[in-house]
C-alpha cells in the first residue's frame, strides 16, 4: 500500500504549479498501477484526519473507474465542508455514475448547506470548465431539469450551459432556456445556439496576445472575466492558432 508520502509526491506531479512531471513523481515512489494508487487513496478516505482524505480526494481526481468513483463519492457525503469542496473539485470524471450526480443535486438543493459549497455542486453538474468539452450526460442533464424548475437555479445552469460544447443534451436545454419568458436567460441561451460561447479569459494567459485579442474584440458575457467568443474559432485557437486574425474591416 503506498504511503501518505508517497500520495503526496503525486499530488506534486499532477499540480500545474510544480517542476515535477507525474512521470517522474510516479518513478520516484516506484511506478505503482493505477488501482494501486486508487486502492491507497480510497483507503485514506476512512482516515480521521481530514487532511488525509482531502489528499486522497487530490488523487481520485486525476483517477477512473468504480473503485475510484466510490472514494469520491464518499468524500461527496463527507460531514466536512472542505473535504466536501474537494470531493466536488473531484468529480468531474465520474458524472455519467448517477449515485455522483444525485449527490451533487442532493448538496445543491440542501438548505443547511453553506451557499458557496451548494454553488460549486450546481456549477459542475451545469458546467464547471473542468469538464469544458462534451455533453451532458444522462445522469447530470436528468439532475439539471430538475434543478431549473426552482427560479433560483435557472441562471447558474444556463451560465454553465453556454461554456459547453453544443452536444444534443446542452442544444436541447438551451433550446428550452431560449423560450424561457426571462430575457437575460433567453438572449444568453439564443447567442450560444447562434454559433458562439462563453470562455473564461484566464484560460488564455499562455498567449497574452490572443488574450488582449478577445479583451478588446469579444463582448463581456458576465464580470470581468467572461466573454463570448464564436464558438468554431475557439476550438482552432487552443493550442494551434498563436493568435486570432484581425477582423475585416468591412465585418
Amino acid at each position: 500500500m503506498l504511503s501518505t508520502g508517497d500520495l503526496e509526491k503525486l499530488r506534486e506531479g499532477y499540480s500545474a504549479y510544480s517542476n515535477l512531471s507525474i512521470e517522474d513523481a510516479l518513478r520516484e515512489i516506484g511506478d505503482p498501477s493505477q488501482q494501486a494508487i486508487v486502492d491507497a487513496a480510497v483507503s485514506a478516505m476512512s482516515q480521521s484526519n481530514r487532511n488525509a482524505r482531502v489528499l486522497a480526494l487530490r488523487m481520485l481526481a486525476h483517477q477512473r473507474g468504480d473503485d475510484a468513483m466510490r472514494g469520491v463519492l464518499a468524500g461527496l457525503r463527507d460531514e466536512k465542508r472542505r473535504v466536501c469542496a474537494v470531493a466536488i473539485q473531484a468529480s468531474a470524471h465520474f458524472l455519467a455514475y448517477e449515485e455522483v450526480a444525485a449527490r451533487l443535486e442532493a448538496i445543491a438543493r440542501d438548505p443547511a448547506l453553506k451557499g458557496k459549497l451548494r454553488r460549486r455542486a450546481l456549477s459542475m453538474l451545469a458546467g464547471d470548465e473542468g469538464r469544458w468539452p462534451g455533453d451532458l450526460t444522462p445522469a447530470v442533464s436528468a439532475a439539471l431539469r430538475r434543478l431549473m424548475a426552482e427560479s433560483a437555479n435557472r441562471f447558474a445552469i444556463v451560465f454553465g450551459l453556454v461554456r459547453l460544447d453544443l452536444g444534443q443534451r446542452v442544444e436541447a436545454m438551451l433550446e428550452d432556456f431560449a423560450r424561457s419568458s426571462d430575457e437575460a436567460e433567453r438572449r444568453m441561451a439564443e447567442r450560444a445556439l447562434r454559433g458562439e460561447r462563453v470562455i473564461h479569459i484566464g484560460n488564455y494567459e499562455a498567449d497574452k496576445g490572443l488574450q488582449r485579442w478577445i479583451m478588446e474584440n469579444c463582448d463581456r458575457a458576465h464580470g470581468r472575466m467572461y466573454y463570448w467568443a464564436p464558438r468554431e474559432d475557439v476550438a482552432l485557437w487552443v493550442g494551434v492558432k498563436p493568435h486570432p486574425p484581425a477582423p475585416s474591416p468591412a465585418s
